[in-house]
């Protein structure tokens, strides 16, 4: 083949590395890969090495007065005072070997590395003399040690390196699952040997994770300077002579910068953009071009991208990515914590280091590493612009008990971050928003201690919401109405009042918040009062009227980083509000809309992040969306085991809806343990009497599907009683319904007929016309009327159901997950009514809806029952076939979902037993009448 110019060289030499130490097997796979994509450089790289390999059998290096030994003949070999004793690596540049010394003068194992045979000439050797000269000149504890340096007897070069028992870099951390910070630390060893040889005029060129070892001791040392070059004055930099272009090759493409991969002149910016790499990779798992390998072809084509966000990168797909689940637990952490760990000054600082323009690089590694020291320090960034909220926050989270203790401190301190002149303006304002908040803090923490010690008498002890009534006695006293500090405590405390479950103290101070608001010349306080009085009103069924006061709010509030807490507050209460009015599309929305803006605000917490994962969570499960539920519950679950909050309120709220989500999939069995370990949070080892009216409500419906349908009767009633008291009107109105449904299970149609109607009126005046409500509510009237054999009536109720949920999620709101066993109903009551046709298309309809939703190997009682209606339906038509593969599915999910004792796992199993045994159509007809 023709010989390469320089541009094409620059293309395949790299290539040529990778190849030259591989077997000739290993050589034909890996050219097949790069066939697929470049036929042109397969085909120019296969030439070469065909080439290398009849030059070798002619003999090429037969100049040499002595040819050189294969790998296993210089085992034994004398290197100067040394004798190698076994390979420990081998590379495109050469092989290294272990190696002891031979004279007996001391006992002590080195590595030797000889030039690869395929670069022997003179060009190798004088490359390998200068690298001889180089190390020799490096004196540093986290550089290996040149202890010698020769051409063997048969006239191979040779140096002699301390010889470092360890692991590469990146894997030392993996085992040891070392956090981010612990990386970071380590990574400063590297950075400050890098800086010690840029400073004798040598760049490495080709700084990966394999060049850094971490000794068994834990010290970590920087390897194989022997592609290293010379800056010195007397080498003219223009010239490109043969060292240059040879030693230009000497580098790992996923490493190199882009003007190592361009092929033009290399400074210690090159050294930068490689250890931006590295540390990139060690804290990420990731690489910044995305997913590998990464040829020098596709890197090159890269070159104008920026590189993906650390903090983005920790994600790759889908939130449950396993890869990013794997990566964040071997830096002993979670994904999101990960990705709040990266945000904002490691996500800058990498980026710095990896920009494209070598200028715009850090300007030394000191700098760089600099730069991590007040990382790790939580001190302000060199790489951030200087903004006065930005050396606010990086104080507050190293003094945060002198934050508190000492205001007179940090005005000193905001005073002497407000800068140049053109910026006085949106300094002063920075600054005015920071001490506001600042103060605001302050008087809410005073408030807090005075409540917690100097306002009980000693010893005495108070429940939470007696806390709360003290609170509210003592803010309504302050002599200011308006006084924004004054406001934000009664939102507070009517936002605590909601949280305990006492909706109607909860409205009454949030109302008074609201109404006082409107005089408050403080937008942000007008936007939260607005929003939290919504999500009040929604609680007491006024759904109407809080999604107005939501919208209210959230237009009142201000563009600009300052307000985005109350942003995300506002947007909390409108997910709330969504959710209650069945506006499913909305409620997902709004809480995917907080969740980003917590991420890309300065104010990101673990405790926020927390809340953000329950509202998403209970969003994706009012639309129907349960894997995305599932998900979100245990991203939430891991979070909170995290950050230690076990046993909180939060921890309640998440298995409570985590079991609720289990339930809706039709896991009564799995959602009942959940829910009752939320009740054990809730009790703290005390009554039920703390434990919301929504839990004892959830957990009764739980119950009754399990068949235990006295203990669910006991925590219907009570759970009324409770929602009546606190007037909390939505858990009262669920209770009537769970009590309705255990009275026609237990074929009390009579009382049940009694229980619907005291509920109908209630919805009525709650909800909307068209909230999904009404469709259970419709659904238990058909039921009931079944059960009284009143089958016109159950006809008419069942239609109305599903016409109804059919309209909701026509119109995008909240409803998709009633319709399968909505349709299973009526499939049961137009079988009754000897419609088998209309029975079976129902239940088809339902079992389409609910298989994709059940993963493979799980069961679900909802599928269950959509499976044991299609086998009753197609038996009736005489599908023998069919039936009996539907009914065995329904007792397989029954059995497994809600036991194999439960009447209704023990109808399925009958059933398809009878049909597995060719019994008669009379036979099946009088199985249904004793079923």
């Amino acid at each position: 083949m023709a010989t390469p110019d320089s541009d094409q060289w620059r293309t395949i030499s790299p290539y040529l590395d990778q190849a030259l130490g591989m077997s000739e097997d290993e050589q034909s796979v890996w050219l097949s890969g790069i066939h697929l994509q470049d036929p042109g450089l397969a085909g120019q790289l296969q030439s070469l090495l065909a080439e290398n390999r009849a030059l070798s059998e002619e003999g090429f290096l037969e100049n040499r007065s002595v040819p050189l030994p294969s790998a296993p003949g210089l085992i034994g070999q004398a290197f100067g005072q040394y004798r190698l004793t076994s390979q420990i690596g081998q590379g495109g540049m050469g092989s290294v070997w272990l190696a002891e010394r031979s004279d007996g003068s001391f006992d002590r194992q080195v590595a030797v590395k000889c030039l690869n045979i395929a670069l022997i000439g003179k060009v190798g050797e004088e490359r390998f003399r200068r690298e001889g000269r180089i190390l020799g000149r490096l004196a540093h504890p986290n550089i290996a040690e040149l202890l010698d340096a020769g051409v063997s007897a048969f006239g191979q070069p040779y140096l002699v390196l301390e010889y470092i028992e360890g692991q590469h870099l990146d894997r030392f951390c993996d085992a040891r699952r070392l956090d981010v910070e612990a990386r970071i630390r380590l990574f400063l060893d590297v950075l400050t040997a890098v800086a010690h040889a840029h400073s004798n005029l040598i760049v490495h060129r080709d700084i990966k994770p394999s060049n850094v070892l971490v000794g068994t001791s834990g010290q970590v040392k920087l390897l194989d300077f022997s592609i290293a070059k010379l800056l010195e004055a007397d080498t003219d930099a223009s010239a490109a002579t043969l060292l240059t272009v040879e030693g230009a090759r000497a580098m790992t493409p996923e490493y190199a910068a882009p003007e190592q991969l361009k092929g033009e002149a290399i400074t210690t910016a090159t050294d930068i953009y490689a250890l931006g790499v590295l540390l990139y990779v060690l804290l990420t798992g990731r690489h910044p071009a995305g997913s590998g390998p990464h040829t020098p072809v596709e890197l090159v084509g890269a070159i104008e991208k920026e590189p993906i966000r650390p903090s983005d990168a920790v994600f790759r797909g889908r939130k449950n990515d396993e890869t990013a689940m794997n990566n964040a637990t071997l830096r002993d952490t979670v994904p999101n914590k990960l990705q709040r760990v990266l945000r904002r000054d490691l996500d800058t600082i990498l980026v710095k280091a990896l920009k494209k323009d070598r200028s715009e690089r850090y300007s030394s590694a000191t700098a760089f590493a600099d730069d991590l020291r007040r990382y790790l320090r939580n001190q302000p960034i060199s790489a951030r612009p200087d903004t006065f909220v930005y050396r606010t926050a990086k104080f507050v989270r190293r003094n945060r008990t002198a934050v508190l203790l000492s205001a007179i401190a940090l005005l000193v301190t905001f005073a002497g971050v407000v800068v140049t002149i053109g910026q006085a303006r949106a300094a002063r304002s920075q600054r005015d928003f920071a001490f506001q908040q600042l103060q605001s803090s302050e008087i809410l923490n005073e408030f807090h201690e005075f409540l917690l010690s100097d306002a009980a008498p000693s010893g005495k002890p108070f429940t939470t919401n007696e806390l709360l009534d003290r609170a509210k006695r003592i803010v309504e006293r302050e002599r200011v109405a308006t006084d924004p500090n004054r406001l934000r405590l009664l939102i507070s405390i009517g936002y605590q009042y909601l949280e305990q479950d006492e909706a109607d103290k909860g409205r009454q101070v949030l109302e008074e918040a609201y109404r006082l608001s409107l005089s408050s010349s403080e937008v942000s306080i007008r936007a939260k009062a607005s929003c939290v009085f919504g999500a009040a009103l929604a609680r007491v069924d006024e759904l109407s009227r809080a999604e107005t006061l939501f919208q209210e709010g959230i237009r009142e509030i201000p563009e600009g980083p300052q307000f985005t807490l109350e942003r995300i507050a506002c947007l909390r209460s409108g997910t709330e509000i969504a959710v209650q009015s069945g506006n499913a599309v909305a409620a997902v929305r709004r809480a995917q809309t907080a969740q980003t803006v917590l991420r890309n605000s300065p104010f990101d917490s673990g405790a926020l992040e927390l809340e953000r994962w329950i509202d998403l969570a209970t969003a994706y499960s009012s639309a129907g969306q349960h894997a995305e539920a599932v998900a979100a519950f245990q991203e939430a679950s891991v979070l909170l085991t995290s950050l230690g909050r076990d046993q909180t309120e939060d921890a309640s709220a998440i298995f409570c809806n985590w079991a609720l989500e289990l339930d809706t999939f039709g896991r009564p069995r799995d959602a009942e343990s959940m829910y009752r370990r939320a009740i054990d949070i809730e009790r703290a080892g005390h009554s039920e009497e703390e434990v919301s009216p929504i839990l004892l409500v959830n957990y009764s419906r739980t119950l009754q599907e399990l068949g235990r349908f006295k203990e669910a009767s006991s925590y219907a009633a009570r759970a009324y009683v409770k929602a009546q008291r606190i007037g909390y009107s939505l858990a009262a109105n669920c209770a009537l319904l769970e009590r309705a449904r255990i009275q026609i299970a237990l074929k009390q149609t009579s009382q049940a007929a009694s229980t619907l109607d005291a509920l109908q009126p209630r919805l009525q005046r709650g909800f909307p016309a068209g909230h999904y409500a009404f469709a259970s509510f419709a659904a238990l009237r058909g039921l009931n009327a079944l059960a009284a054999g009143d089958l016109e009536s159950a006809q008419a109720f069942a239609d109305q159901a599903v016409s109804i949920v059919e309209a909701a999620i026509k119109s995008g709101r909240e409803g998709s997950h009633e319709l399968p066993t909505l349709l299973a109903n009526r499939s049961t009551i137009e079988l009754a009514a000897s419609h088998p046709d209309h029975a079976a298309a129902d239940a088809r309809r339902a079992v389409t809806l609910l298989e994709p939703t059940v993963e493979a190997g799980k069961f679900s009682s909802t599928l269950g029952y959509a499976y044991l209606a299609l086998g009753r339906a197609l038996r009736a038509e005489g599908e023998a076939d069919g039936a009996r593969g539907a009914l065995r599915l329904a007792a397989e999910h029954l059995q497994n979902a809600v036991g194999p004792d439960h009447p209704d796992a023990r109808i399925a199993r009958q059933l398809a037993e009878s049909s597995s045994s060719g019994h008669s159509a009379e036979r099946f007809a009088r199985d249904e009448r004793v079923n």
